[in-house]
């Protein structure tokens, strides 16, 4: 049986030593996302889809950033921008 929301987790651990990050994750969204850029381990199956995984990723395929606020200035320039591009490809 998949795993309760309430026990999903995913767990990043920096390897200082090898300079790689292990990874483990049982949260449905993040196995999709790291079997897309990493080659994965499956821990667990269910009904043929994995329910739990475990791998190395690189230091560059993880980040961290600060997130980015924008000013309500800077949001109507952007929306701008899009609705320009946006009629530009019909």
């Amino acid at each position: 049986m998949a795993y309760a929301k309430s026990e999903q987790e995913t767990v990043l651990v920096f390897d200082y030593d090898q300079n790689v990050w292990r990874a483990y994750s049982t949260v449905p969204k993040h196995i999709r996302k790291l079997m897309s850029i990493a080659d994965m381990e499956i821990v667990e199956t269910e009904d043929d889809r994995p329910i739990a995984i475990k791998g190395i990723l690189t230091d560059k395929q993880v980040s961290m950033k600060k997130p980015r606020v924008y000013t309500e200035k800077q949001r109507e320039e952007l929306q701008q921008r899009g609705k320009i591009l946006a009629s530009k490809k019909v």
